[in-house]
Parts: structure tokens; sequence; C-alpha cells
């Protein structure tokens, strides 16, 4: 199942720092970017890029995650049920270090590229795709993957249609695979986005901006998380993006496409709908709501149906605290997505604070590390109409409650 990985912790903690050390040191890291952590829109890049040679126009960039999670069922194996990243329990561990190295492009007939190199104890293992960095004849990955590399071009047809050609994150879901660019509001990862919906797609993706609320996107591609084809045929994949207005905004999603290896026949198709609502500066909400379905995937003439309602809200009580939260309901018809036909919930309140990472006042050859910490504490409690959730070495109970701490640094 998906975000249940077995290994060695202790072996897997030595191995992703060790890896993480070589990363950090090497010139591409530490002789990377002098611009701030926050990066301009992409238009005022280029602008002063142009006058800059192609090779300084590259940026480097950086992410860490660091995480503890204890379980009160204390589990046995040390394993928190039905999470996606965070399923090593009482073990600290490096859940991911990323090093994104790419050339940003906004205008006509430019070329870029990006490069996401990430490892850890937790993100990659489940992230890697079939037949990169996951064996096509076990399934099992390690502790290193490359979640997106592409190129890009932007066509001069209209405003501008930009092709993405190579390996690239999924449009679904309201969450994400955490990054320098981009990280969810709860530490751990809602069931929709660990069961309900792909990580990457290989592939072809076309994104076009109607006006400055309008966008969408078409991909062409593998499938769901394939690096290497599992049949013959090809998954298409689509998004609409509204900015209703200056408060709200509406995403739809879809995929379509044969998931099954050998078979090009079923077929499954998702569906997602995303709303996001911003009444104050300091407080925001969204709603993300999912239906899934898999021809003939319980067995012969019996398909497979998930449903997901996940609801969120943030609150900032100064520019530096914020509390979220997280509720959440996955009905999983037939048990092909989690191993069992159940009803999953999920509960989940994260405080975060913010600090500035100033390495510059240590010496100005740091600048270029200047960034943000982000410290973080979790409560959940998971819940579920069956007894699914280990408890101890023998028992079984219906829901399971989980502390965590996570720092993070970016920049």
């Amino acid at each position: 199942m998906r975000g249940q990985l077995l290994g060695q912790p202790i072996g897997r903690l030595l191995g992703t720092l060790l890896i993480t050390g070589v990363i950090m040191g090497s010139p591409l890291w530490v002789g990377a970017q002098n611009s701030d952590p926050q990066q301009p829109p992409a238009s005022e890049q280029t602008n002063s890029g142009d006058q800059k040679s192609w090779w300084r126009q590259i940026t480097t960039n950086g992410f860490l995650s660091f995480s503890y999670t204890y379980n009160t069922n204390q589990p046995e194996p040390r394993l928190n049920q039905f999470r996606v990243f965070d399923f090593n329990e009482d073990q600290p561990q490096l859940d991911v270090a990323q090093l994104v190295i790419q050339r940003l492009i906004a205008k006509p007939n430019q070329v870029g590229f990006l490069f996401d190199l990430i490892a850890g104890s937790g993100v990659p293992e489940v992230t890697a795709a079939y037949g990169l960095f996951r064996n096509t004849r076990t399934g099992v990955a390690g502790h290193v993957d490359i979640p997106q590399m592409y190129v890009g071009y932007i066509a001069p047809l209209g405003k501008g249609l930009r092709f993405d050609f190579g390996k690239f994150v999924t449009h679904m879901g309201y969450e994400t695979i955490p990054g320098y660019d981009g990280y969810n509001n709860n530490f751990s990862q809602a069931f929709l986005f660990g069961y309900g919906i792909p990580y990457t797609h290989t592939g072809l993706r076309m994104t076009y901006a109607f006006s400055n609320r309008v966008s969408a996107i078409v991909s062409v591609n593998n499938g769901w998380d394939d690096f290497q084809k599992v049949n013959d045929g090809y998954t298409v994949g689509g998004q609409l993006s509204v900015a209703t207005s200056q408060t709200t905004s509406v995403v739809f999603n879809f995929i379509h496409g044969p998931e099954r290896p050998h078979d090009n026949n079923d077929q499954t198709d998702v569906e997602e709908i995303i709303a996001s609502w911003r009444p104050l500066s300091r407080l925001s909400f969204a709603l993300d709501s999912l239906y899934g379905q898999q021809d003939n995937g319980v067995s012969l003439g019996q398909g497979a149906i998930w449903r997901d309602l996940a609801g969120y809200a943030r609150f900032y009580f100064t520019y530096r605290f914020s509390v979220a939260f997280r509720g959440e309901v996955f009905r999983d018809g037939g048990g092909t997505r989690t191993g069992f036909n159940q009803t999953l919930q999920g509960y989940t309140l994260t405080p975060t604070y913010d600090l500035p990472a100033k390495f510059s006042k240590l010496s100005p050859d740091l600048k270029k590390f200047d960034g943000t910490f982000a410290i973080r504490g979790e409560f959940r409690q998971d819940l579920s109409d069956r007894r699914v959730f280990r408890k101890g070495s023998t028992g079984w109970n219906d829901g399971q409650f989980t502390t965590a701490v996570n720092l993070v640094y970016l920049f």
C-alpha cells in the first residue's frame, strides 16, 4: 500500500544523511545563486535575465525537512497505517533533502529546464516512479528520486503556449510534494493525496493563460507514477483554473487512461473540484472534492470507486505564527486504494512558527543560504469503520492518534 514501506530505519537515516551531505557539499549547491530565497515573478527574472549570459540565468534552490512522529498505538512493526511520507513511527528521520536547478522562462521563444533531485527516508520511497528509481520487478524504491526533470519552451501562439516535456508533478490535488517552492499547511498528507491521485507523470504538458484569471493545462503522459510504460495506452489529464474574484478561486481537474499493467482496455477516471476562499488576509479556507473509478478494479465486472472530501482552514495569529486544520473523509469502495473496503476519517491540527534564516549575519559569503525556517507541531486523529490500525504487536484498533514535530528549512 502507498505510504507504508518497510526498511531498516537506522541504515536508512544514515544513508540519507550521507546523501544530503554530498548534495550540500557539491559545487552546484555551494556555488548557487546570490539571489534572495523568495523568487520574484518569472517575468521580472527574465526581464533582468535578458541582459545576462544564458548560464547566468540558471538558479539553484534547496529544501530540507526533518521530523519525528509518535503513535499512541505503539504499532509493531513501527509504522503508521495509511500515512504517506510520515509512515515511520517513533523514529527521527530526514523526510527529504531537495536540490532544484532550473532556468525560469516567461516569454515566447524562450527555452528553460528544471531538474529536481531529492533524497531522504520518507518522500523518495513513496514518490519514486516505476522504471526510474522504483524497481520494475519488486516495486521497491530507495532513498533517492528525481520527481521532476523536464525541458520547457514557450511557443509564440496567442499570449504564449508553454510546452514542458519530461517528468513533472501531477496537476491533481490541493496538496503537493513538499519543496522549496511550497509545502502544505499540514505536516502530514491527506488520504486523498496518498491514495486518490498520482504523484508524477512522464510525457508532455501544455499550459496556457487565457487571462490573469483563467488558465488551463493539458497533459498526455505514460500514466500514474510511471516513468516506464506499463501498457500500450496513454493517459490524458487536464485542468481549468478560474480566479472567480480577488478572494475566491475554483480549479477543475481530471485524469483519464488505462493504468493497469498489460491492460489497454480498463480505464481509470478521476474528477476533482478545488475551491479556495480568503475572506481575510489572515484567514483562508479550501475544499477539495474528488471522485475516482477504475473499470474491473475489484473483480471482473465490478469496478472500484473511491471518493474524498477534505476541508482546510488556516489562521495567522501573528506574522510568524499560524494554525492550520484539516478534516477529511475518504471512502475506498472495494478496497483497491488502501487494501480494505473502508471509510477513513482524518482530523489534523498543525501549529507553525516561521523564522528567518539569516546565515549572512555570520558571514557575507553565506548570503546564498539565507531563507526560512519553519517549526511545526502536529496532532492527528485517524478513524476507520473497520479495525485496521495496528495496536502493539498483536492487537487492532479502529483509530490511531499521532503527534509530530517537523523542522523545515528552505532557500
